[in-house]
C-alpha cells in the first residue's frame, strides 16, 4: 500500500470496509437465522412428538382400562366358563386396537381337574380365533414374562415388545393385570388378565411421523430395545446400547441412558456410520416407560437458509464489484489533476523551474494545491539564486579558512625529530584542530645551547577567533621569552599583553617550562592548564599538580608563581590539552584522565622508538 496510488488506496480502503461490514452483517444474519430455525425445529419436533405420544398413550390408556375392569368382575363374582369366554371374545371383537386377550389362571385354580387353563381370543384373517394356551405343551404360559412379572411384582405392567410364538405368533406388547382371591383373610394370587396390542399399527404410526423429507421417528423400550425403526433389521434385534457399542459412540450411549431415564431433550447428533450432522428430540411415554425420538438432518433444516445465504453473498459480490468500478471512475476523475501536479512537481524537482502549472476545472482543494505549487516554484527560484550566492561565499570562506589552517600549521613545529643532532633530549608533538582552525597551541625552542623553552596552551573558544588568539599567544611567547627572565615573569608579561583590550573576554590556559639540559633542572609555570604527567624510568606516573595562577587574559598584572624540579635521565614529561581527556566515544563516554594514566599508555610513552615519530596517544 505504501507505493500505491490514491485511486488504488481509496478503492482498497472503501472496498475493504464495505466487505468487512457486509460479511459481518451476513454472518450475524446467518447465525441469528440459524438460531431461529433451530428454535422452530425444536418446537416442531416437540409438537409432533407430543402429538404422536398422546395418540399412542390414548390407545394404551384405553387398552389398560379393559383388563382392569375385567379384574373387578372376576374378583367380585363367580364367573362361569361360558361367560368368561364370551367376555374375552367381546373384548377382542369390540376393541379394534386390541389384537388379543387372555385370562391365565394359576394351576387348578379355575377348573379343579385342569392344571393350566388360559383361554385366549385373538384376531386372525378369518375373524376372531380361539386358542387355549394351557393345552399347548410347547407353550408354558407360567414361564412367560407377561405372566411372571405381574405375579412377582403384584402390579399391572406393560411387557417388553416380543414375538409371541405359540400364542398370537406376531410382534406384540402385552398389558397384564394380576387378579386375586379375597374370600379369605389373605390375598391369594389367582392369575393374570392380558390385553395384547400388535405393533404393526405402531410401526405404521411411527413411519408416518416425519420432519422434513428424510427425518424419521423410532421407539425404544424401557431397557433400550428398539421397538420401531425405518430399518426393519433393527426392530427387536438391537438396542440403542448395542448400536452405541458396535460403532464406538459414547454420545449415543449417553442419549440412550437419558431416554431410558424418561428425560426429554433437543440435541445435535451425528449419524452412526458417518459424521453427517442431525438433530434429535426425544420424550418419554409415561404409561409404558418407553421413549420416542425424532431425528432429522441439519442439511434439510438449514437448506433454505444456506440457499438464501449463497444468494445474498452473490448479490453482495456483484454489488461490491459495481461499487469498486464506480469508486475507480470517481477517484480517477479526482486524481487526474493530482497526477498532473505530481508530474510538474517532478520536473520542478529536476531543476526545471519554468514549468507552467494549470488546475482548470479542478476541485477547490486541488486548485489551492496548484496555487501552492506555483508559489513554491517562485520561492524555489529565489532560494536557488540565494543558494548560489551563499555557496559562492561559503566556498570563498572555506578557501580562506584553508589558507588560515595552512598558516596556523606553519606557525607550529611539524618536522620531527626537531633536533636530530642532539642526544640529550627527545621531543614529539601533534596538533589536530576540531575544525579547520582552532585554539590549541604548542611551541618549543632553545634560549641558548643549554636552555630549552617549551609551552602548551588551549584557547577558550574554537574556530577563527581562537586561532587568532592562538597566533597572538605564540607570537608573544617568542617575543617575550629570554634567558634573563624567570619562567613566571615570562607568563606574566604574556598575560598582560593578552589582557589589554580583551573585550571578548577570551582566555588561554597555558603551561610554560624552561629546561636546563645540562643540569636537568626544570622551572615551570602553570596558568590554569591541565596537569602534565612526569613518567619516571620505573614507570611511576606523577602529576605536576601545581597551578600558579589563572589562565592568560583574565586578570592583568597577576603575580604568577612557579615551581622547580630536577629531571633524571630517561624521565619523560607528557603535556596535553583537554581535547584528549574530553574526547567521547560513540556512547558519549569521556576518555578521561584515569584511562590516560593506565600502564599500557605509559608503556607507549617509554617504549616509543627514537626515530619513529608518531602520536603517543
Amino acid at each position: 500500500m505504501k507505493n500505491k496510488g490514491i485511486t488504488f488506496k481509496l478503492s482498497a480502503y472503501i472496498i475493504s470496509a464495505t466487505v468487512l461490514i457486509f460479511l459481518s452483517i451476513l454472518f450475524y444474519y446467518y447465525q441469528y437465522s440459524k438460531k431461529m430455525l433451530l428454535r422452530e425445529a425444536y418446537h416442531s419436533a416437540q409438537q409432533l412428538t407430543t402429538a404422536t405420544i398422546n395418540e399412542i398413550e390414548t390407545i394404551l390408556s384405553s387398552t389398560q382400562k379393559i383388563p382392569s375392569n375385567l379384574v373387578y368382575s372376576i374378583e367380585n363374582s363367580n364367573v362361569q366358563e361360558v361367560e368368561l369366554l364370551n367376555m374375552l371374545s367381546r373384548i377382542v371383537e369390540n376393541n379394534p386396537e386390541i389384537y388379543g386377550s387372555c385370562i391365565a389362571f394359576e394351576p387348578y385354580c379355575f377348573l379343579k381337574e385342569t392344571e393350566q387353563y388360559a383361554p385366549y381370543f385373538y384376531k386372525s384373517k378369518e375373524g376372531i380365533a380361539y386358542k387355549s394356551l394351557g393345552e399347548d405343551s410347547s407353550y408354558n404360559y407360567l414361564n412367560q414374562d407377561w405372566y411372571t412379572l405381574p405375579k412377582t411384582q403384584n402390579k399391572a405392567i406393560w411387557t417388553e415388545p416380543y414375538f409371541d410364538e405359540g400364542g398370537g405368533n406376531i410382534l406384540m406388547t402385552t398389558y397384564a393385570v394380576p387378579f386375586h382371591d379375597h374370600s379369605s383373610d389373605q390375598e391369594i394370587f389367582r392369575g393374570v388378565i392380558t390385553a395384547d396390542i400388535s405393533l404393526d399399527w405402531l410401526e405404521r404410526l411411527m413411519d408416518s411421523t416425519k420432519i422434513y423429507k428424510t427425518g424419521y421417528a423410532f421407539l425404544i423400550s424401557h431397557t433400550g430395545t428398539i421397538i420401531t425403526h425405518p430399518i426393519s433389521e433393527l426392530r427387536m434385534t438391537e438396542s440403542i446400547f448395542s448400536l452405541a457399542e458396535r460403532y464406538s459412540r459414547p454420545d449415543v450411549k449417553k442419549i440412550g441412558e437419558d431416554m431410558v431415564l424418561g428425560n426429554s431433550k433437543f440435541l445435535p447428533y451425528a449419524a452412526l456410520t458417518d459424521s453427517t450432522p442431525f438433530r434429535i428430540y426425544y420424550a418419554p411415554l409415561p404409561k409404558s416407560n418407553w421413549s420416542m425420538a425424532v431425528i432429522f438432518p441439519e442439511a434439510e433444516l438449514f437448506a433454505d437458509l444456506k440457499k438464501l445465504h449463497r444468494t445474498s453473498l452473490l448479490i453482495g459480490i456483484l454489488g461490491i464489484t459495481g461499487l469498486f468500478l464506480i469508486i475507480i471512475l470517481i477517484s480517477r476523475n479526482i486524481t487526474k489533476p493530482l497526477r498532473k501536479l505530481a508530474i510538474n512537481a517532478e520536473r520542478i524537482g529536476s531543476g526545471n523551474f519554468d514549468v507552467t502549472i494549470k488546475c482548470d476545472n479542478a476541485a477547490r482543494e486541488i486548485t489551492m494545491l496548484g496555487n501552492t505549487f506555483m508559489h513554491m516554484q517562485q520561492e524555489l527560484k529565489k532560494y536557488i539564486k540565494n543558494l548560489e550566492i551563499t555557496t559562492a561565499a561559503k566556498e570563498k570562506i572555506e578557501s580562506e579558512l584553508k589558507i588560515a589552517h595552512d598558516i596556523q600549521q606553519g606557525m607550529i613545529h611539524i618536522i620531527f625529530p626537531p633536533f636530530p643532532e642532539r642526544k640529550d633530549v627527545d621531543l614529539y608533538a601533534i596538533l589536530e584542530p576540531a575544525r579547520q582552525v582552532g585554539g590549541d597551541l604548542y611551541d618549543f625552542f632553545f634560549l641558548d645551547d643549554e636552555t630549552l623553552c617549551f609551552a602548551i596552551g588551549d584557547v577558550s573558544d574554537k574556530g577563527v577567533p581562537a586561532s587568532l588568539l592562538m597566533a597572538i599567544t605564540l607570537t608573544l611567547l617568542r617575543s617575550k621569552a629570554n634567558k634573563t627572565m624567570e619562567v613566571n615573569e615570562i607568563v606574566k608579561s604574556i598575560n598582560n599583553s593578552i589582557s589589554k583590550e580583551n573585550e571578548n573576554m577570551m582566555f588561554v590556559t597555558f603551561f610554560l617550562g624552561l629546561l636546563n639540559l645540562k643540569t636537568g633542572e626544570l622551572s615551570y609555570c602553570n596558568a590554569g592548564h591541565n596537569y602534565p604527567y612526569l613518567i619516571s624510568q620505573n614507570q611511576k606516573v606523577e602529576e605536576l599538580e601545581q597551578t600558579h595562577g589563572p589562565p592568560l587574559g583574565i586578570k592583568e598584572n597577576h603575580q604568577y608563581k612557579y615551581e622547580t624540579i630536577k629531571l633524571k635521565k630517561s624521565d619523560s614529561l607528557v603535556l596535553f590539552t583537554d581535547g584528549v581527556t574530553e574526547a567521547t566515544s560513540k556512547n558519549g563516554d569521556f576518555y578521561g584522565d584515569e584511562r590516560l594514566k593506565k600502564p599500557d599508555r605509559i608503556t607507549l610513552f617509554k617504549q616509543q622508538p627514537k626515530n619513529n615519530y608518531k602520536p603517543y596517544l
